[in-house]
This record gives C-alpha cells, structure tokens and sequence, in this order.
C-alpha cells in the first residue's frame, strides 16, 4: 500500500501560496513512474472545478497528467469512471467536508474502485477530509459547517491505514482543545496532522513528511494528563 495523508495547507488557490509542495512532489516520486496520471476527486467541497484547475496546475508542473472526476460520469457515464480509477497511478481527493465526501461516494458506489486501486498498488492521496477518507477515522468538523452540531466529531474513514487522525492540528486551537477533552474519555492514540506536514505510508511503514519548516506531526493520547510527541 502506497498512501499520503496530509493534514492541510494551501495549495495556491487565489492569492494563496503553495504551502503542500514538497509532499506533493513526494507523492509523484511514490508512484516511480516518469509521468504518473493523476485522478483527482474533489466531492468535499462546493468548488471542485476551480479546485482541480489549481491541482491540475500544481501536478502537471511536477509531471504528471491530470484528470478528475465529473459528477456527470458518475451519474451517467460509469465506465468512464472505471476507466479513469483504472488508468490512475495517483488517486488525489481533496478537503471540506468530510461527510458530503462520504455521502457522494456511496451515492455514486464508488468504493470499490477505490479498493481495486488501492489493491494494485496506486498512491492514494489526500488532504484533511481527503486524508480522512483513508484512516480508520478522523476528528472533523463537518457537523459544525453544516450547522448539525457545534462540536467536532470522529467521522470513520475506510480503513484502509488502521490510524486515527486529526487534520490541521494546532496547539492553543478550539480543535486541539477539543481533541484533547475527548481523549480524556477515549483511549485511543490520535496522529496530529499539522498544515504543511503529511504522513507517508508506504511497505506498512509510516514516516512523517513536511513541506513547511515549522510544521510538525504529533502523536497525541490521555495518560495521567494529555501526552504530544512529534514524530
């Protein structure tokens, strides 16, 4: 298994910068290929054409080729859909919200070609809702944005890396504080992801990657008090 998960940051939207990268150009090196396709799915958010023109952009400048999924072939089209899953060496799906994200892949029965990718071998990439998708679980703050809850909540993923994650992790932040009251309760161990910082699995093994300097990755649980470790 080949799979990134990175917990946020720019990617050049607007008058944004480029804060991603370094993990990205990591992503391309992980396919070993001279120029990867990449299939980027951007059913997190409410703007996913403008959000592939910037990864379009990004990735074909570290030379792949790009394509991303319509909801129109989803909903009509299928064997385009299969064929552009099966031709992909990158699988990049992108941040928002983590429950439409969940929502339009059962919606379009999607899963299975994202583990028949997964199973030969294709890097599956995301970034916060899209790193979500691929970890056992995430603590996510779709509830919040859809005005359902006002508390961030752990949304489950596919499993695919058996973690749990938490995407823009900071210390001081409403979230980490939140994260950190809810470890009092659960025993379990949480990744932090930082913006700028990613984890990289590949052969089992898991390496944290960063693409801005102050960026850091943590493992964070309960034990007598709330414990951090960068990794």
């Amino acid at each position: 298994m080949k799979c990134m998960l990175i917990g946020g940051g720019e990617v050049g939207r607007g008058n944004s910068p480029y804060e991603t990268k370094e993990i990205d150009l990591e992503i391309v090196k992980m396919t070993e290929k001279v120029r990867p396709v990449l299939l980027f799915i951007g059913f997190a958010s409410s703007h996913s054409d403008s959000y592939y023109d910037v990864i379009k952009q990004n990735f074909q400048r570290l030379g792949c080729e790009t394509t991303y999924l319509k909801k129109s072939n989803c909903l009509y089209n299928p064997e385009i859909v299969k064929s552009k899953f099966m031709a992909a060496d990158i699988i990049y799906v992108g941040g928002g919200d983590t429950l439409k994200l969940l929502d339009r892949i059962e919606e379009y029965q999607l899963k299975p070609l994202f583990k028949a990718a997964m199973e030969r071998n294709c890097v599956m990439a995301g970034i916060s809702a899209g790193a979500i998708l691929f970890a056992e679980r995430g603590y996510s703050d779709s509830f919040i944005l859809r005005g359902e809850l006002d508390s961030y909540e752990m949304i489950p993923g596919f499993g695919y890396v058996p973690i749990t994650i938490c995407p823009h992790y900071k210390n001081n932040t409403p979230k980490t504080n939140a994260l950190e009251k809810y470890l009092e309760n659960h025993p379990i161990t949480v990744f932090g992801l930082e913006n700028g910082s990613a984890l990289k699995i590949q052969d089992k093994e898991i390496t944290s990657i960063h693409s801005l300097p102050d960026a850091s990755s943590y493992l964070v649980y309960y034990e007598n008090g709330i414990v951090e470790k960068k990794i």
